[in-house]
């Protein structure tokens, strides 16, 4: 009887020790997805100066057809030569997820934005994103990655 007490109180502390473990990884994962919540607002009240400001300094993206674009100078030097503005991008993230380790993660989700056709009429253009996450020094996650391409405006 002795036996079968010690290997309950031990399938049950490991039980535990799992369940915890996934509800740390839960909070993360929220605290994930409420990063890329802020993200998208930060961008929608300050444009490029609030997007960049969710950068790291060895930042990379991926830009269509170029090659990838590392650290936050020269992405900053990219959007100056093209232009960008992501004050139209409004996105939520559907998914996020976290290393073992708690110190990267991913978060992906759908954009939208007002656009022009080819004959100057005004629509809504589609994409969908990766964005690669990861927890700084000082506690903050910033995107290590960002990655988008287009989608339909209709997802599953």
């Amino acid at each position: 009887m002795k036996k079968i007490l010690i290997a309950a109180i031990l399938v049950a502390g490991a039980l535990w020790i799992g369940w915890a473990a996934r509800g740390a990884a839960g909070k993360s994962s929220d605290a994930l997805m409420r990063a890329d919540e802020a993200f998208a607002k930060s961008t929608a009240e300050k444009g490029l100066e609030g997007w960049l400001s969710w950068f790291a300094p060895e930042a990379r993206i991926f830009p269509a057809g170029e090659n990838v674009i590392e650290g936050l100078p020269a992405i900053k030097a990219h959007y100056a030569k093209t232009g960008f503005d992501p004050k139209p991008l409004a996105w939520k993230p559907v998914h996020a997820d976290l290393a073992a380790s708690e110190d990267l993660g991913y978060t992906y989700g759908y954009a939208t934005w007002p656009d022009k056709d080819d004959k100057g009429n005004k629509v809504m253009r589609g994409s969908k994103y990766l964005t690669i996450w990861k927890k700084q020094a000082d506690g903050s996650w910033k995107v290590a990655a960002d990655l988008g391409n287009s989608a339909p405006l209709s997802r599953p």
